[in-house]
This record gives structure tokens, C-alpha cells and sequence, in this order.
């Protein structure tokens, strides 16, 4: 009997968002150092699968779709989750150092 090959299917999860950048957030990634730039990325997947794990950024509203994810050891992104359009927009990127 031949060896049958187990069937792997590689379909996208419909849950993944779609992340959107600000035109002033462009600029601030722009201005990244390089070392710098393999931390966001990794927020970019963070923001693409599981988006409401950041921290919300007001503690009176912690439902809130404005959220903050810190990157690296002195990154923070501050985004926006669209739910209904299964979007996130990076709306703020600052490195301090």
C-alpha cells in the first residue's frame, strides 16, 4: 500500500483584521531606528490575530476599541479597533530613546 499524505489545509482564519496605518503614524515608523523595526512588526501580527489584548487607553472605559501595545523596550502603538469591519487603524507609534 502506497503512503497516503495527510491532507493539510492552509485556509485563513476570517477572524484575522486587517491593520490600516495613519499617514502621521507612517511618518513615526518611518522615523524608527532599524533596530527598532523587528519589535513593530511583531506587533503588526499581535494587531492582525488577537488586537484586543492591548491595554485600553482609558481606564474608565475599559471596553474601549482604543488600545496600546508597548514594543521593544521603549515602544508603545496606540490603535483602533474597527470590529464590525474587521480593521485595526495604528493610529500613534513613539519610541522614547
Amino acid at each position: 500500500m502506497p503512503f497516503a499524505r495527510p491532507r493539510l489545509d492552509f485556509r485563513i482564519s476570517s477572524s484575522v483584521y486587517r491593520v490600516e496605518t495613519d499617514s502621521l503614524a507612517a511618518e513615526q515608523i518611518a522615523a524608527l531606528p532599524d533596530e527598532a523595526l523587528s519589535d513593530y512588526a511583531q506587533v503588526l501580527g499581535v494587531l492582525e490575530l488577537v488586537p484586543w489584548n492591548g491595554a485600553q487607553l482609558h481606564d474608565e472605559n475599559p471596553g474601549g476599541a482604543v488600545r496600546t501595545l508597548p514594543f521593544g523596550r521603549a515602544g508603545m502603538v496606540t490603535y483602533l479597533i474597527l470590529d464590525d469591519q474587521r480593521r485595526v487603524d495604528v493610529l500613534n507609534v513613539v519610541r522614547v530613546g
